[in-house]
């Protein structure tokens, strides 16, 4: 019988659907296309917000600072990068059925301190019990750590809960610790694999 559900956040909960905030900062700086992606996300940087290592702000400098961009062209671009993304009210309207059902939620996402305030503006932080954020914890998917650190949280062992996420090494990690992994790949493959494991 399971017992708890435990979500990843991006490209699961929320994705990007219009391109044309980073498309548009890409035109200004001369990227290619999935360009400015690679440099706010794929850097040593990105890692260190991730692990609670580097400050929000201190990280944002840093990728301004390998843009070229001054402090106010760095706080525009901040506050466009995000601009794309939209809410899976799919999958959110699941997670409403699932907490009737009287199943435990949790989240467990690797994500700077940014998360907590972009759970809230989505009305999101309230729908989990438990949200394991890898800048708070200080540990990444797909270290076992932090797998246990949201099952500690929830108070459950890992054959009760079931755990989705967009990544296949991270659905892998959490099956070789008693997990039953759900690779997100789109919202019914998803939907139709947890009708099967929580059988509500």
């Amino acid at each position: 019988m399971m017992q708890a559900v435990i979500f990843d956040y991006g490209s699961v909960l929320a994705r990007t659907l219009d391109p044309e905030p980073r498309a548009a900062w890409e035109r200004r700086l001369g990227l290619a296309a999935g360009g400015l992606q690679h440099i706010v996300h794929n850097n040593s940087s990105w890692v260190e917000a991730q692990c609670g290592r580097m400050t929000v702000e201190a990280y944002w400098q840093d990728v301004g600072t390998m843009l070229g961009l001054t402090p106010h062209d760095t706080a525009a671009l901040r506050a466009a990068f995000y601009l794309g993304d939209v809410l899976n009210d799919k999958l959110v309207a699941y997670i409403d059925h699932l907490r009737t059902a009287g199943l435990g939620l949790g989240l467990l996402s690797n994500f700077s301190m940014e998360l907590r305030d972009l759970l809230a503006q989505q009305n999101l932080l309230c729908r989990f019990d438990h949200i394991a954020i890898s800048a708070e914890t200080g540990v990444m998917k797909p270290a076992a750590a932090a797998y246990q650190t949201i099952l500690d949280m929830l108070a459950l062992p890992a054959s009760t809960c079931i755990f989705v996420d967009d990544q296949p090494v991270n659905v892998t990690a959490a099956q070789k610790l008693g997990l039953h992994g759900v690779l997100f790949q789109e919202n019914d493959s998803c939907l139709a694999a947890l009708d099967r494991l929580v059988r509500i």
